[in-house]
């Protein structure tokens, strides 16, 4: 099973600071096909395990440093340090589903960051 992957944007701090605005706040990243805002919440991202196997690998394959570590019975993702999330997002005028992979988590003591890894177009099977 393939999927297409052509990413549709890059790298791109979205939160860089204290506890309270981490989870508190609603960050936004822009979408790639209308330039609309998405919001993000930290708190309704999902974990990179809970994609399929085929998609986490292609995923893996295309961003360059997120690694997989065994805790117990379960596979934990993370990139630079940080944990490795996802969030699918609609793109309402484009009528199409996004796919974004962020990193986030403490970087320091207090000090708190949501990167956005990259934002795809949510796969399809070729």
């Amino acid at each position: 099973m393939n999927f297409k992957m052509n990413n549709l944007k890059k790298k791109e701090m979205i939160y860089d600071g204290f506890e309270d605005g981490f989870y508190e706040l609603n960050h936004t990243i822009q979408c790639p096909y209308c330039d609309e805002k998405i919001t993000v919440s930290v708190s309704s991202l999902k974990d990179l395990s809970e994609l399929d196997e085929h998609l986490r690998i292609a995923i893996k394959d295309r961003i360059k440093g997120i690694k997989e570590f065994p805790l117990s019975t379960i596979m934990i993702h993370n990139y630079d340090d940080l944990s490795a999330m996802y969030g699918i997002y609609d793109c309402k005028i484009q009528n199409v589903k996004l796919l974004a992979i962020f990193a986030v988590g403490e970087r320091q003591p207090a000090r708190y960051q949501v990167i956005l890894l990259e934002i795809f177009k949510y796969p399809e099977m070729n």
